[in-house]
């Protein structure tokens, strides 16, 4: 398997930087240290952090210079935060492709072309995951009334008209109906295991898409399918939807039908359903395999974090030289 150069932190203690390197104290119940190891810093590109760390700025400045990501998350697993590097190793962002990204987000017609096609390969790739489980649905309203929509509150009615029968065709798909049947999607915070196990996969594809806009020239505040208008960054929250059904719903489903993932690997803290940290080194081997997978395009072998970052390429040759953009749609 390849190294997707991705770090994980699940335990409580310290972050910080000595002799041009990243260690890591290991603590505890008592704050005291119990293992020390060693992260090299030419192996890592993100560090997702779901302990509680001590982390200095002397440390976060040394990450930036390396050009390294943090992804930071609480101590009941819910999302709170990136930190991206502004260096200058860095990509530069350029100006010209912000202007011609600005222009087409306030071009209604190029911003819903390219949202409902964001939204068809997200449709697609739902149902090929329904095709390939042999669970009969029927798409093509969904799709004729996409292609109708005029305006993005349109095209977010169809996709969430859609979304609410793709989820509910889970219930063929996923064998264990007594713990994990699909009732309604419930987040911030979720209400049962299988919407605790769709939030945790779908956080890790957004802060992937995120990771990969941000090694290119797009700016990932501003977003056509997503309004940007309440939250800093939502450009990755377009591309994710390709992508979710792609990698996402299809690591849950192996997951829970192989019985990788049980109800035992899942605990209850301060109200809130989350992964116990067996389960989560579980699901991030399960991750990487499917990042680094390779996909057949053509003449090219892509692993389908390439796939993203090329997407979001697409994305700004669209918005930049006006060429026609189709969503990814994978194979069946």
């Amino acid at each position: 398997m390849k190294n997707d150069r991705t770090h994980f932190i699940l335990n409580n203690g310290k972050l910080y930087r000595k002799d041009n390197n990243i260690y890591f104290d290991k603590f505890d119940e008592q704050n005291l240290v119990v293992d020390t190891k060693i992260l090299p810093i030419n192996s890592i590109d993100e560090i997702y952090i779901l302990g509680k760390v001590e982390l200095d700025t002397y440390t976060m400045s040394f990450l930036s210079t390396n050009n390294i990501l943090l992804h930071i998350f609480s101590a009941h697993g819910s999302f709170r935060g990136n930190f991206y590097p502004n260096s200058p190793n860095s990509v530069n962002k350029s100006g010209f492709v912000f202007l011609n990204q600005l222009r087409s987000f306030d071009d209604e017609i190029k911003r819903v072309a390219i949202a409902k096609e964001i939204t068809r390969a997200r449709m697609k790739n739902a149902a090929n995951n329904c095709i390939k489980k042999a669970v009969k649905f029927e798409t093509q309203k969904y799709l004729n009334a996409l292609y109708k929509a005029s305006s993005i509150a349109e095209i977010m009615a169809c996709e969430g008209a859609f979304a609410k029968e793709y989820y509910q065709k889970w219930n063929e798909i996923i064998k264990d109906q007594k713990s994990f049947k699909f009732i309604t999607r419930s987040k911030r915070p979720p209400t049962d295991k299988i919407n605790a196990f769709i939030s945790y996969v779908n956080t890790r594809i957004y802060n992937v898409c995120l990771s990969e806009i941000y090694k290119t020239e797009l700016d990932p505040r501003i977003s056509f399918l997503h309004e940007p208008n309440y939250r800093s960054l939502s450009l990755h929250l377009d591309l994710a939807e390709i992508f979710k059904p792609l990698i996402g719903d299809n690591l849950i489903f192996n997951m829970l039908n192989k019985k990788e993932i049980t109800p035992k690997d899942f605990k209850t803290n301060a109200g809130r359903i989350r992964f116990s940290n067996d389960a989560v080194q579980k699901i991030e081997l399960n991750m990487i395999k499917s990042l680094t997978s390779v996909v057949s395009l053509g003449k090219q072998n892509l692993t389908y974090r390439q796939i993203i970052r090329r997407e979001a390429n697409r994305i700004k040759k669209c918005i930049c030289e006006n060429y026609p953009y189709e969503g990814f749609v994978g194979k069946i």
